[in-house]
C-alpha cells in the first residue's frame, strides 16, 4: 500500500506536490486549534441568535 501511494506522490508535480504538502500542514492546524475554531463559529452563532 504505502509503495503505491509513494509511486503515485513520485508522479505527481511539483505544483501538485507543494498543494498536498499544504493541505496536509493546514490538516494539522486545524487539528492543533480546534477548540479555538469551534469556539469561535459558536461566537458567531450566539451574536446572530440574539444570546
Amino acid at each position: 500500500m504505502f509503495k503505491k501511494i509513494g509511486d503515485w506522490y513520485r508522479a505527481q508535480s511539483y505544483t501538485t506536490k507543494a498543494l498536498i504538502w499544504i493541505g496536509i500542514i493546514c490538516i494539522i492546524g486545524i487539528a492543533f486549534r480546534w477548540h479555538a475554531i469551534i469556539e469561535g463559529v459558536t461566537k458567531g452563532f450566539n451574536f446572530y441568535s440574539g444570546k
